[in-house]
């Protein structure tokens, strides 16, 4: 690619509706980075103005829990964002190799993203101005293929303590190895909040909203009212459903059945997957996955229930 001469391209990493990702390295300091490449041909003035105001806000940013961004380079064809590297890849694989995750596994993650929002939500405060058309709201991208890891070793769990979670069913949970409280378990360590702008999502010409990504997105944004940073919470909610039990609260194959079910808030605690996870993870789920906004979970409500 011309522009990016100080790097050499070591494999594909990942691609998006406009874009794809690689893992790189600089040339001359030996580091290992992923780039995206935007293409530019393919977008609109606005997908562009979206790119470019991405760039901004991550720049910005200084956060153990969100990817950093080093660099934006901009040639006649592409944009080109050089990103930290995170070698684990999505948390959405490690989910679905892990069958769920446990109580412990799941807490370790889910206070990370958290501590991202919290971050965005009362430090930068730059997420929810809505004066722009391009605006960003996070609650797009608060989904388990948006949070990278850092891996770290699989630790073998002693002999006499048996897997995690729930009874018959943990024949067919994979071992998440020991839990080790402040460094992780089941092979992931850091996680950090990934993908702030459109160049990943792919718009449906109709409607134009994001496909694939209704199951996160919180009832007032489907049924099109007045939202907030209460949006991200509800996205929050999802994340900690999923990764507690292996699957969305809220699915269907019909994305106008998928709406429908979001805008009515229609989910449950599925038996059996559910019958042996804890009350207060429940609770906790039940107050992030409110109907009402102003009723639902702000982010230091949730840091503060008893469950974190």
């Amino acid at each position: 690619y011309r522009g990016l001469e100080q790097y050499r391209l070591v494999s594909k990493l990942g691609d998006g509706a406009f874009s794809n990702v690689f893992k790189a390295i600089h040339l001359r300091t030996n580091q290992t980075f992923a780039i995206k490449a935007v293409r530019k041909f393919e977008l609109t003035q606005a997908q562009k103005a979206s790119v470019l105001k991405e760039a901004q806000i991550m720049r910005s940013m200084d956060h153990p829990s969100i990817v950093k961004l080093y660099d934006f380079v901009e040639t006649k064809e592409h944009y080109f964002l050089i990103l930290e590297n995170c070698q684990g890849g999505e948390l959405f694989h490690r989910i679905v190799r892990l069958t769920y995750f446990s109580e412990d596994l799941t807490r370790h993650c889910i206070q990370q993203v958290a501590e991202a929002i919290r971050y965005l939500h009362e430090e930068k405060g730059i997420v929810h101005r809505q004066a722009y058309t391009y605006t960003i709201f996070l609650s797009i991208y608060i989904k388990p293929e948006n949070l990278l890891f850092e891996p770290i070793p699989f630790l073998d769990r002693p002999v006499d303590i048996g897997l995690s979670q729930a009874g018959e069913y943990d024949e067919q949970k994979e071992d998440e190895g020991r839990f080790v409280p402040g460094l992780g378990g089941g092979g992931i360590g850091r996680v950090k909040l990934a993908d702030f702008g459109l160049s990943k999502v792919i718009w449906d010409q109709e409607t134009m909203t994001p496909c694939g990504t209704v199951g996160y997105t919180a009832p007032e944004i489907v049924r099109d009212e007045r939202y907030s940073k209460s949006v991200d919470m509800w996205a929050l909610g999802c994340v900690l459903y999923t990764m507690l039990c292996g699957f969305p609260p809220f699915y269907d194959e019909d994305t106008k059945i998928l709406t429908e079910k979001v805008a009515r808030g229609q989910y449950t605690f599925l038996s059996p997957w559910w019958d042996s996870i804890s009350a207060d993870a429940k609770d906790l789920v039940s107050h992030l996955l409110c109907m009402d906004p102003t009723r639902r979970y702000t982010i230091g409500q949730f840091m503060q229930h008893t469950w974190m």
